[in-house]
């Protein structure tokens, strides 16, 4: 992973000192969008079951849209990260003899790549923005009764570099999931975003009280500085 982190900064340096790629145009605008201002929307969730193994193993990818309710995927769309090979992580428990309490889990993920529609507060042309993720981790508390799991909730963090801007982030993206249905279960709800991967079993959930910020940093042709590129990507 080290050297991963280390070969995408490097890979900035060299588009950030690049002529070529010292600023695009548009750019996105700076600011904090959030479903609370009413400026984002909330959204769906899929997480593939890749080895249709069950939730929290390495490999199973998530799939988001955003969900104006009638639609998926007008304003924004956030997919292909999977979870890293250490998998679902147990943290905290709290579980009686009857079965009834919860259990918290943290689980990093691997790549992923988002979009946001150019008709967004951000701006941009008609195609809209395009990047890549460069952190994403939930954080979940999975609730029981009596042995049974009746619901999960999640705190959701990412961070993100766009395509053809490399000067511009998403500083941070903060949301709130929580659990609605998975495989085996009856009244699978319609619609959500598919399953990636090509996997046919997986669970969905609604993402809310989403926050996300974007800086862009003033690039010229001058090669960028360290402490530039640190502000940008955030390991």
């Amino acid at each position: 992973m080290i050297i991963k982190r280390l070969l995408l900064c490097l890979a900035l340096v060299a588009l950030l000192a690049s002529p070529a790629f010292s600023q695009c145009t548009p750019q996105p605008l700076d600011g904090q969008y959030s479903t609370y201002a009413g400026t984002l929307l909330p959204g769906r969730v899929s997480e593939a079951w890749c080895a249709g193994l069950g939730p929290g193993v390495p490999g199973n990818m998530e799939n988001a849209e955003s969900w104006n309710g009638a639609a998926l995927g007008t304003q924004w769309h956030v997919w292909g990260m999977a979870i890293d090979a250490a998998g679902a992580i147990e943290t905290a428990r709290s579980i009686d003899g009857t079965g009834t309490g919860w259990i918290d889990y943290t689980t990093n993920y691997d790549g992923g790549l988002f979009w946001l529609s150019g008709s967004g507060p951000w701006g941009g042309t008609p195609a809209g923005f395009t990047g890549f993720l460069t952190y994403y981790n939930v954080s979940t508390r999975v609730s029981y009764v009596g042995g049974q799991m009746v619901g999960a909730t999640s705190n959701v963090f990412f961070t993100g570099v766009f395509d053809n801007c490399p000067n511009c982030a998403i500083e941070y993206t903060i949301a709130n999931a929580m659990f609605v249905w998975r495989t085996g279960m009856p009244n699978q709800p319609s619609p959500f975003p598919a399953f990636l991967c090509g996997a046919s079993s997986g669970e969905y959930f609604d993402a809310c009280c989403i926050m996300t910020k974007i800086h862009c940093n003033p690039v010229g042709t001058e090669p960028a500085t360290w402490g530039a590129i640190k502000s940008i990507y955030r390991s």
